[in-house]
């Protein structure tokens, strides 16, 4: 497409104002994006998906911590698509090139991110990807999370053998919570497909449980449905599992089931440590450090008397040697895109699936708009 083909006008997804999904989010027309930088790109989007943090960002739960937001809040900070202009430095990408971008780094602002999910979005060339030609512009849109499994089962294995664990985990037993959702899909089809764990527990709400097989074929050998027992380790032998992968809030309530000489904990989704903290956010109020400090101090309680090794990942997409690694996996089929679709024309569907990741209650696999 040449640059005079370009529309003034596009469609874009937005939070109007701070709003939980269901109760504001509209498509609306927004003037298209610019290159300003010489080292930056145009795509026209053909996919993008959103995130549990764009949304909470999206209702305001994080402004007087990042900022209040400009009105209205763009949303969307991964998507895919097909290059349509170029700034002067850009040497890796032409007009007509389908690419895969997460646009964001650290510190990221998240109160001024986003913005992918529109017709048209600008990123840097350092942050985009070459689209494998058979993989679909929609699967592409679960690359961020699976870089995020690629980089916390790296940590796990180096933690395992800190602990004395030798041969990955080829016979050994992994946990994985939420196996259905956004992370811990790619997380179970990962563990058990490219590292070989020996048998992968996996937890689900009671109406996923006849879904794993289906989706997850011959990926998880014993399914647990967490909503019929007051505590995981009801269900899971105490000790049982070398590798626990947590991608839900509270990860003490997963701590039981780990070896308690040498298991290892990963958490996707709990309180990140003080140092962590600064380095992917801008500087917060002193007291956010402490608290997420008291909460490492509550982790290593809850552990006391044994060896399990904890720690907390925070993905990093913009890591190039990971990013590639995961396109691959993607390309080659040993880790498969669970998603829902829908398109940018439906806001009805577009809100009530945004609200299941607002909540993190009912979604299966990565909310991913089709905009193309």
């Amino acid at each position: 497409m040449a640059g005079s083909e370009i529309p003034k006008t596009m469609r874009a997804l937005v939070a109007p104002k701070y709003c939980w999904p269901e109760d504001g989010y509209e498509v609306v027309e927004l003037p298209t994006p610019q290159i300003r930088d010489p080292k930056e790109l145009l795509f026209r989007v053909h996919a993008a998906s959103i995130a549990t943090g764009e949304t909470q960002v999206a209702r305001g739960a994080v402004r007087f911590l990042l900022g209040k937001s400009k009105m209205p809040i763009r949303l969307g900070v991964e998507g895919a698509g097909v290059v349509v202009a170029v700034g002067a430095e850009v040497t890796a990408f032409k007009p007509g090139d389908e690419i895969y971008t997460f646009t964001v780094t650290r510190p990221m602002n998240l109160a001024s991110a986003g913005g992918v999910c529109a017709e048209y979005a600008v990123t840097r060339e350092a942050l985009a990807i070459r689209k494998p030609a058979h993989v679909p512009f929609v699967d592409m849109c679960t690359l961020a999370n699976l870089v995020t499994v690629v980089q916390a089962a790296d940590r796990a294995l180096e933690e395992l053998r800190a602990n004395g664990v030798e041969g990955g985990l080829r016979g050994k037993t992994v946990f994985v919570a939420g196996a259905l959702g956004a992370l811990g899909a790619p997380a179970a089809q990962l563990l058990k497909r490219e590292l070989g764990a020996g048998r992968v527990v996996a937890s689900v709400s009671t109406a996923k449980v006849p879904l794993v097989e289906a989706l997850l074929p011959g990926v998880v050998d014993r399914v647990v449905d967490y909503t019929r027992v007051p505590r995981l380790a009801d269900a899971v032998p105490r000790g049982s599992v070398d590798l626990v992968f947590s991608t839900q809030w509270g990860p003490e309530g997963t701590f039981a089931l780990a070896d308690r000489e040498r298991g290892v904990v990963a958490s996707l989704a709990g309180a990140p440590p003080p140092a962590l903290l600064r380095a992917i956010l801008p500087p917060l109020p002193a007291p956010v450090y402490w608290l997420a400090a008291l909460a490492q101090l509550w982790y290593a309680f809850c552990l006391r008397g044994t060896r399990v090794r904890y720690f907390f990942l925070s993905g990093e997409p913009s890591v190039r040697a990971d990013l590639v690694r995961a396109v691959d996996l993607l390309a080659r089929g040993t880790v498969k895109a669970l998603h829902r679709v829908v398109p940018l024309d439906d806001i009805v569907a577009i809100r009530a699936e945004a609200q299941k990741v607002a909540t993190g209650k009912g979604g299966i696999g990565k909310l991913v708009i089709q905009i193309v």
